[in-house]
Order: C-alpha cells, then structure tokens, then sequence
C-alpha cells in the first residue's frame, strides 16, 4: 500500500497566488515526510473550487524541488481534450519530472463540461473515445490517419517520448456508476474511487469488485481510493479538526454548485452528482460532518484519530475493501508517514 495527498485546490479565504505558493510548499513537505505521491484537481474557470488549470505545469514546478514523489493529476476531464495534444503535454510532463506523473481521466465536472460547450450527453462517449486514442498516441507508433466520431488525427507521432513505458499509468475514475468501474477494468487500466465525501463504503467495495471482475485475463489491479484523513495525538482534537475541515469542503462544493448557472438537467446526467449532492448536505456543518462520521461509522470513508486509530481503520479498510496480497508497507511505516498529516485528503493506493 502506498500514501499520498490529494487537494481540490479551493481557495475560498486566499488569493490564487497565495493558494499556489501554498501547495507547492505543500508538494515539498510531503517529498520530505516520505509521502509516494501528490494529486491535484483539474478545473476552469473562476471558482471558489479550483484554480488548478494547469496540474501538469505546476507539477513540472514542484519536481525542482521535490526529487522523490510523485504527481497524480486529478480527473482530467477527456471529453474536451483532443487526445493527440493531452497526450503530448504529458509525455512532456513526465519528461520533465523524471518519470514521474500518474494521470487521472474521467469524463470530468458537470460545470467544467459546460462551460466549453460540450454536450453532456456527450461525455461518456467523448470519454470513451478518448481514452482509446490516447493510448494509441502513447503506443509511438506513427498515425497517419486515424477517425473517431469526436476527434481526428493525421500525421502524428509522439514526441517526445514519455520516461515512463509504454506510458505513464493511466487511471480511470469511477465515483458511484457500476458502468464507469466496468469500463475501467475492461480497458484494462487504473481505477480511482473518490470516496472521501460520504461516498458509502459498500458502493465502494461493489464498485471495485466490478473494476476487477471486468479486468483483462493476465492484468492486475491498480486501485487508487480517496478517503478524508485528520491525524493528531489527542482524538478528539483530530475529530474537532477534521470536522471542520470537511464541512468546509462540503460547504465549498454546495456553494460552488449553487452560484453555477447551469440547468438542473446538465446536472443530473451524471448520476454521481446528485449522490454526491446528498453527501455534501449531510457534512455541511461541523456539527452534521462530526455526527455522520460517528454514526455511520465504517460506512464513510473518513479517517480521524489518534496513529492507532487511523491506522486500525485503514486496516479494516484495505482488508475488506481491497485486498492485497502485494502489500510490501508494513503498518509501523505507515504511521510514520501519516502522523504528521494536516486536514486533507488522503490517497490510498492498494
């Protein structure tokens, strides 16, 4: 098992310049804690959210001071990215990093769809297709012509080659849709489930369960899995601080998503949305994220505590969600690395 930070990169109290400078110094203190990797969002557009455009960029930014780690993008939204020049940016990126990004794809944010006029309707088909031609682009081979319904390439071979072979690891989002995880095992790549926002814990695990069972004979499992984690040396300390933390995530994503004029209906074509509409009211408040991690217990995917209590959980986690008979990190590391951790988002890859 493998740990690493994840930030949506809101901003709801700073300025964009200050959010940077934050992340960046965020980047270099989880390279030298041991953290395995970093993820950042990718969204457009002025919003309390986001101000990640660009993760890539700011990736090839922070590999010049952080040497070791490294760089998941968050769901980079493939129905408006031409798959020939994504391609090529990333291969750029990991160039520049060393051999060190990871990517993320999904059909991406309602709102983000929206705003570059893309049909949603579109996207799970846009998203399909993208994907297949993407890896085609990482394959090196020369395209001299190759059509899809949304996109088309002439004359086009990678350059430059990405460090990583055949390319860097690809991973595919699944947050509440069995199809989306069959889709994921089928073209034989990661999955990464956001699970960190009231997701509940058996849809995660049917979701995985599907990812794997959809697999191409021969290929193993890469599962990325995003829960909320607080640790501190007092519980309840860790518990009035989390709590805090994830409210104001939650409170973010719902303002955020009221101030959007875009019609109900955009929305409800992704079905992840209004399931996670409904976690984002029930952890609002302090008060409501606090009661709901506590009632409903191992059904959210949120980990706060003392070292033994995150670490229990993540336990129970890993052995009923995902099992692992590759697991080469033994519990104690793992408490090292997480014991120094602020309010965040922590990425799980079993």
């Amino acid at each position: 098992m493998k740990i690493g930070l994840f930030t949506e990169f809101s901003y709801p109290a700073k300025s964009e310049q200050q959010t940077y400078a934050d992340v960046l110094e965020q980047i270099a203190v989880a390279d030298e804690f041991g953290y395995d990797f970093f993820s950042i969002t990718e969204s457009y557009g002025k919003d309390l959210f986001s101000c990640s455009p660009f993760p890539l960029g700011l990736y090839v930014a922070a590999a010049q001071r952080a040497r070791r780690i490294r760089f998941l993008t968050g769901i980079i939204s493939m129905p408006i990215h031409h798959p020939a020049m994504l391609a090529s940016q990333v291969a750029a990126a990991d160039l520049l990093t060393d051999g060190r990004i990871m990517l993320r794809i999904g059909r991406g944010h309602p709102w983000v769809i929206n705003r570059m006029n893309v049909d949603p309707a579109e996207s799970g088909a846009r998203f399909e297709e993208g994907i297949g031609m993407l890896v085609e682009c990482f394959s090196g081979d020369y395209i001299e012509k190759l059509d899809g319904k949304f996109w088309q390439i002439r004359d086009f071979k990678l350059s430059p080659p990405p460090v990583q072979e055949p390319h860097p690891p690809i991973y595919t989002a699944a947050a509440t849709t069995p199809d989306s995880a069959s889709f994921a095992g089928k073209v034989g790549q990661g999955l990464v489930q956001p699970g960190y926002l009231g997701i509940p814990f058996d849809l995660v695990r049917g979701l995985t369960e599907t990812y794997r069972k959809n697999l191409p004979v021969g290929r193993s499992s890469d599962v990325v899995l995003v829960i909320h984690l607080h640790v501190a040396r007092d519980r309840e300390a860790a518990i009035a601080n989390s709590a805090l933390a994830l409210s104001s995530q939650a409170d973010v994503f719902l303002r955020g998503r009221l101030s959007r004029p875009v019609q109900v209906e955009q929305i409800q074509t992704y079905t992840t949305k209004s399931a996670s509409r409904e976690a984002f009211e029930k952890l609002c408040t302090p008060e409501k994220a606090r009661d709901a991690v506590e009632t409903e217990g191992a059904n959210v995917m949120a980990v706060w505590g003392t070292p033994e209590n995150c670490l229990a959980k993540i336990n129970c986690t890993s052995t009923r969600c995902i099992p692992s008979s590759s697991c080469s990190t033994s519990l104690p590391v793992v408490c090292r690395r997480i014991k120094c951790c602020s309010p965040c988002d922590c990425a799980l890859r079993l």
